[in-house]
């Protein structure tokens, strides 16, 4: 798993992570034992000197302290309790440990049509393509999955190797509810690597560029509602 009995964890809610709050709470626990089916027993945190009771069914964003370094996923509340002085809770692991450095903006996973093309250092700086158009969508575009996306990037798969640091356009649209956002943003490669099982798609990182911050807003918000919709069909609620 690449966690042990011992680590340092820091807890921040799934929801202030999300929208990216500037003053979010970060509460520090350990892990105490390591359960079946995904769980972990961890000592219920403490914020500010005193303990806090998380509520169950609540999710938070957590980073464990291991020798390998920062692991990062999410977990929700499952139980807690007293066992002698000490008191704890039980939290169960959602999806895969990743090891990640300090990130300014949340990951949500998705799987979303999306288009790429490679534009030229003239186009970055103006804003406009080289070739005179009517519409940029009659441009040439690649097709693209989108498969996570933050505030600040996104990773895609499509099957065109692109060198690190090349500058390219993404278009996607994310929709949730009432809300349907479009985008066409400038992004740099940030990675490019080839997928061992399927050779001949490619993985790519890709970091925003000249974003906006209306445009920043709306991703933040449609992952906000995403997830908000995703608890909501986790309690039976829709």
């Amino acid at each position: 798993m690449g966690i042990s009995i011992g680590n340092k964890i820091e807890l921040v809610k799934l929801d202030d992570v999300i929208r990216n709050e500037q003053n979010k709470k970060v509460y520090v626990s350990k892990i105490f034992d390591i359960l079946p089916g995904n769980k972990l027993q961890i000592a219920m945190p403490i914020f500010e000197g005193k303990i806090v009771p998380l509520a169950v069914s609540d999710k938070y964003s957590a980073c464990f302290y291991t020798d390998k370094g920062l692991l990062q996923c999410n977990v929700i509340i499952t139980s807690r309790y007293k066992e002698g002085h000490m008191y704890f809770l039980e939290v169960l692991i959602i999806g895969q440990l990743e090891k990640v450095q300090r990130r300014q903006f949340y990951r949500y996973v998705c799987k979303l049509n999306a288009n790429i093309r490679i534009v030229s250092d003239e186009e970055y700086e103006t804003g406009k393509p080289d070739i005179e158009v009517i519409s940029e969508d009659d441009l040439e575009w690649q097709e693209a999955k989108l498969m996570d996306i933050s505030g600040g990037g996104a990773k895609i798969i499509q099957r065109q190797f692109l060198d690190k640091n090349e500058v390219v356009k993404l278009k996607f649209v994310l929709a949730v509810d009432e809300f349907v956002f479009r985008f066409s943003l400038f992004a740099r490669v940030l990675s490019s690597t080839r997928m061992p099982n399927h050779p001949e798609l490619v993985e790519q990182r890709l970091e925003f560029l000249k974003i906006t911050k209306e445009e920043r807003d709306n991703i933040i918000k449609y992952i906000f509602e995403s997830e908000r919709l995703n608890r909501a069909k986790e309690m039976g609620m829709i």
